[in-house]
């Protein structure tokens, strides 16, 4: 008996909300990248990177850098990306997809793109589908002290 992934998708998100996953999403611009992995441990998290193309003028931000430094605690995922970031424009990818994706993960995770204000950014927009499915979804804005703000 094969089981529809819809209903799969739905207990798997039944089954997350029971333990608490948790979603933060934050941005890197002006923050060190040395109060990263610190506030990956503080929050039991790992990082998901959701812009469309990572890449970086500083190298530190760049995917292959990240990848390095974090190992299996980064994860690309392009789906929850804004392919019109260019232009300012909040355009995601694949918003469904992509929380399918994330809540697969199955732990908490801080969403990261490089926009400093969240309310110019597409994190907002994936943090409000992350609410509406019933998850807790808050903005980092302080790496040293990991303190969410919603």
């Amino acid at each position: 008996m094969e089981i529809p992934l819809a209903n799969l998708y739905t207990a798997m998100t039944e089954c997350m909300l029971q333990k608490k996953i948790k979603f933060y999403t934050t941005g890197f611009a002006g923050k060190d990248i040395n109060d990263l992995k610190p506030m990956l441990a503080a929050l039991d998290a790992v990082l998901v990177d959701v812009r469309f193309s990572p890449t970086s003028e500083i190298m530190r931000w760049r995917q292959i850098y990240l990848k390095a430094l974090l190992r299996e605690k980064y994860h690309h995922l392009p789906q929850l990306g804004s392919r019109a970031f260019r232009e300012g424009k909040a355009q995601i990818q694949n918003l469904e997809l992509g929380i399918k994706i994330l809540v697969s993960f199955n732990t908490n995770a801080i969403l990261m793109c490089e926009c400093a204000d969240p309310k110019k950014c597409h994190r907002i927009i994936i943090a409000q589908e992350l609410r509406r499915k019933g998850f807790e979804a808050v903005e980092l804005e302080n790496w040293k002290s990991s303190k969410a703000v919603i």
